[in-house]
């Protein structure tokens, strides 16, 4: 049994360490994406969204959200698809 809960301990410790290394390389539209448009709602993927669905949603939120019109374009730019 006590190896059973060292092998556990061991293997959260390796999970959150890679968590964290994962959110130190976000871009800084990445940053502006999770700290401005956080601030309502549960973090939204643009790789989910449609371009066209994707600039409207975020036009739609960016004045609630205090974005300037160069952070509407970086997390605009954010979303890949056509």
């Amino acid at each position: 049994m006590k190896k059973l809960h060292l092998l556990a301990a061991s293997f959260l410790i390796l999970m959150i360490s890679g968590l964290s290394a994962n959110f130190n390389i976000l871009s800084a539209d990445q940053n502006v994406l999770q700290q401005k448009c956080t601030k309502c709602h549960a973090l939204k993927l643009p790789e989910n969204y449609t371009k066209k669905a994707w600039k409207h949603n975020v036009e739609r939120m960016a004045q609630r959200a205090g974005l300037t019109e160069a952070e509407i374009k970086s997390i605009i730019d954010l979303n890949k698809k056509n």
